[in-house]
């Protein structure tokens, strides 16, 4: 807690932050009624900046006059002896909003306290709700982006919630809320009607009650956010009918296992007939049955649908139904290898699409008819055909898995490359062996496109581009099985914008490597893992300015940790995973040293793979592809396929 110096001291610098531009004094009446005002924050510098929030917007002496009236007069309206004013002062930064944002802010009390909010995936909410339009004479996503991230920017600006920018971009990535600035969002929505929150301990008095006014309210009740333990079916009966006027049910489980909270089927049918009105429904992190029933084909007015980190293999051809759908995100359990229905093309309204990251190819899924995609995640060429993309117009963000021919990769570049004006982000992950001239000149056709963030190269590389003709905007590069003789870091070690770099099972197969001066001036994240010939690498002073994270993992020749190491003042942790005796022996003597900070992971953590339950059945190759993206040098020699 502050005392009455150091809170007018935060209020000055928060509400002030153009305090020596000429036209903007501070006289002693100004300071007089901060000071008053700042004293109804009982020192909690949470209070303080969100007071400081609502007043930099109102610099003028009689603004501030009627905000201290304002606050004067709500507090002593209500009680707020017990905290000393402080939710009296938070409350009323909620009042002050603009009446377009007080639905945005209390939407934020649909999540877990301290779970890091999407700001992405609340963009998709808010538009699924209506409280922001996907109307627009621009892109719609781009209007619908551009009026959700201003509505939490200024949600932001008035301290109201904590946000995390993109280091590429800039833009918002995530928010979060403070735990009394989420009480205070709760009492409001709670007051409003605006929101009805379960908790296990608290299910016994939310959800059956037997009073005429609870079974009143649960008929006006609109939205519904749902902590879930494992006994998911205390929370409602299959049967029960109070819940046909829901819009929104988001159902987080609390993970007490390894497994996720199953649901069993005959609730998910119960929640499917029931909740005939929803437009929203987040059900991330369970555990269904095989099939997921053809029930969810009966929620027609859905428009946001998460399955999210769950756990089935087939979904049902009845989601065709769903024709008003816009986000349908299926990115679920990865070793769920789920088999999705040709009726997804039914849904012609949908405006993003995450398909699963590991697909059941049994025939060919068409996309063709998505002509409103504009966020297309995990879309992959042995699943659909590529030219299926030359159809999707509207199309801005891309994330696909290629294995593809020459001339098709040709094709799909060029016309990638012609709607760089509306494509604004693709990431590949291509498998393909660049041997031929020919070949490597499609490799800088590829590498070079404008609007390339992530690239994952596996496959043989016969010599990389030069620094130059790899995309200004790539931040994330991963090259697998490339045998590159050649060290690639005098090539890589250029790319200015470059956040993290693998180097994953023979992408380099020489015995020496360097990092020279200036090199990988952003470079966060480094893994070399599995180059069995790497004997030296040398890091030179100046080069890996902002390294954080270093893994390395079976490079069984490398003799020692590069001395350069201890130049690096931003590194934090040093991952080490299958690496021989003297290596260790050489680790240990560096630890010894007193000015290296560092700490260092020598042990892989093995109990948590024992213990992943895999519900899968596929071939040894198969399941060799698969676990090359998780953890390469599991994988058995005989499995691997390039």
């Amino acid at each position: 807690m502050f005392d009455a110096e150091e809170s007018w001291k935060l209020l000055h610098k928060k509400a002030f932050p153009r305090v020596n531009t000429p036209d903007l004094k501070i006289d002693l009446e100004l300071e007089r009624l901060g000071k008053e005002m700042v004293s109804k924050c009982g020192g909690l510098p949470l209070a303080i900046i969100v007071l400081a929030g609502l007043l930099a917007r109102r610099p003028k002496i009689d603004e501030w006059r009627r905000t201290c009236q304002n606050l004067n007069l709500h507090m002593s309206g209500e009680s707020f002896e017990q905290d000393g004013g402080i939710h009296g002062v938070l409350a009323l930064s909620y009042y002050d909003l603009p009446y377009q944002l007080k639905p945005c802010f209390l939407y934020l009390g649909n999540f877990p306290e301290d779970q890091k909010i999407s700001a992405r995936r609340l963009y998709q909410l808010w538009a699924a709700e209506g409280i922001i339009s996907l109307e627009g004479n621009r892109g719609e996503e781009t209007a619908m982006m551009e009026r959700g991230e201003r509505y939490l920017h200024e949600l932001a600006q008035r301290y109201m919630v904590q946000v995390q920018l993109e280091e590429t971009t800039g833009r918002i990535k995530s928010c979060r809320f403070h735990d009394l600035m989420r009480d205070t969002c709760l009492s409001k929505a709670k007051e409003e009607n605006f929101l009805k929150t379960v908790s296990p301990q608290h299910l016994h008095q939310s959800m059956h009650c037997s009073t005429s006014a609870t079974a009143t309210s649960m008929r006006t009740v609109r939205r519904l956010s749902i902590t879930v333990d494992n006994e998911v079916q205390n929370y409602f009966s299959t049967d029960d009918k109070s819940f046909q006027h829901v819009r929104s049910a988001l159902f987080f489980p609390i993970q007490t296992g390894r497994e996720g909270t199953e649901y069993p089927l005959p609730l998910f049918q119960g929640l499917c007939n029931n909740f005939a009105m929803l437009r929203v429904l987040h059900l991330e992190k369970f555990t269904f049955v095989e099939i997921l029933p053809k029930a969810i084909g009966n929620l027609v007015y859905l428009r946001y649908l998460s399955l999210r980190h769950s756990h089935f293999q087939k979904l049902s051809s009845s989601v065709g139904n769903l024709k008003y759908l816009q986000t349908l995100d299926l990115r679920v359990n990865f070793f769920s290898y789920l088999t999705l229905p040709n009726t997804i093309q039914k849904l012609q309204n949908l405006r993003n699409l995450y398909l699963p990251p590991s697909h059941q190819h049994t025939y060919k899924l068409d996309l063709s008819p998505l002509s409103h995609l504009e966020i297309l995640k995990n879309f992959d060429t042995q699943v659909s055909p590529f030219r299926d993309l030359f159809k999707l117009t509207k199309l801005q963000k891309l994330s696909a898995v290629l294995s593809l021919e020459s001339y098709e990769m040709e094709e799909m570049i060029k016309h990638l490359n012609l709607r760089s004006g509306r494509l604004r982000e693709t990431s590949f992950r291509i498998y393909y062996r660049f041997h031929s001239e020919k070949e490597v000149n499609i490799l800088k056709l590829l590498s070079g496109c404008p609007h390339l963030r992530k690239l994952d190269l596996i496959g043989h590389i016969t010599k990389l581009p030069e620094h130059h003709s790899f995309s200004q905007s790539l931040t994330k590069l991963t090259l697998r099985k490339s045998g590159l003789e050649e060290d690639p870091m005098v090539i890589l070690q250029k790319l200015p914008k470059l956040f993290t770099l693998s180097l994953r099972g023979n992408a380099f197969i020489g015995k020496e490597m360097c990092c020279s001066p200036q090199g990988f001036p952003l470079l966060k994240t480094l893994k070399l893992q599995g180059l069995p010939n790497l004997e030296s690498w040398r890091v030179e002073t100046g080069a890996l300015p902002n390294l954080v994270h270093l893994e390395i993992d079976e490079c069984k020749k490398l003799e020692m940790v590069p001395e350069g190491l201890i130049y690096l003042t931003k590194i934090q942790e040093v991952m080490i995973i299958n690496m021989p005796e003297n290596f260790q022996n050489r680790l240990q003597e560096v630890q010894r040293e007193e000015y290296y900070k560092v700490q260092f992971r020598k042990n892989f953590d093995t109990e948590k793979i024992s213990k992943i339950k895999f519900n899968m059945r596929i071939s040894g190759p198969m399941f060799g592809g698969l676990l090359q993206t998780i953890y390469p040098s599991t994988v058995p020699k005989e499995w691997k396929m390039l």
